[in-house]
C-alpha cells in the first residue's frame, strides 16, 4: 500500500511539472517587444566593480508554436572563415545573412534561443511571464522586460 501511495505521490509531482512547463509554452505565444532593461551590479575576484555590457540594439521576439519564434534582429554568419587570413576587418562579401527565424525551447524556468550566427544556445532566466509581461534574466547580468504586443 506504501508503494502505491509513493507511486501517486510521483505521478502527480511529474504531471504539476508538465502542466508548468505547457504553462509557460501557452503564455509565451505571441509578439513581445522591449521595454525596459536592468544592469546587475557584478565584481570581480578582487572586489572591484565590472563595467556593465556594452549597449546594444535591444530585440523582442515573436513565439510561434511547436518551438519556432522570429527574434526582431537578423542573424549573420561567415561564409568562409580562409578569405579572412592574413586581412583585417571583415569584407562585407564574407558576411552572409542567414535570417530572423529560428528555435526556442523551455526548460523547467529557462528559455533557449538558438543563436544561428554563432550555432549555439543562448539561454535566459524566466523570472516572470504572464499573459502581458515577459521578464527574463541574461547571464545574471541583464535584466529585459518586454510586454506583449496586443492585436486591434
Amino acid at each position: 500500500m506504501r508503494f502505491l501511495l509513493q507511486l501517486f505521490l510521483v505521478f502527480i509531482l511529474i504531471h504539476c511539472q508538465s502542466n508548468e512547463k505547457n504553462d509557460f509554452n501557452a503564455k509565451i505565444s505571441g509578439k513581445w517587444i522591449f521595454a525596459d532593461e536592468y544592469f546587475i551590479t557584478t565584481y570581480s575576484t578582487d572586489g572591484t566593480e565590472e563595467p556593465p555590457s556594452p549597449p546594444r540594439e535591444n530585440f523582442g521576439f515573436n513565439f510561434f508554436s511547436k518551438d519556432s519564434c522570429e527574434s526582431n534582429y537578423q542573424y549573420f554568419k561567415k561564409k568562409d572563415s580562409t578569405k579572412l587570413k592574413g586581412k583585417i576587418g571583415v569584407s562585407h562579401d564574407n558576411i552572409k545573412n542567414v535570417g530572423r527565424k529560428t528555435i526556442y525551447r523551455i526548460d523547467k524556468d529557462s528559455l533557449k534561443v538558438f543563436d544561428r550566427g554563432l550555432n549555439k544556445w543562448q539561454a535566459f532566466r524566466i523570472m516572470k511571464l504572464d499573459n502581458n509581461n515577459f521578464i527574463i534574466n541574461e547571464n545574471d547580468a541583464i535584466i529585459k522586460k518586454f510586454v506583449r504586443v496586443l492585436k486591434k
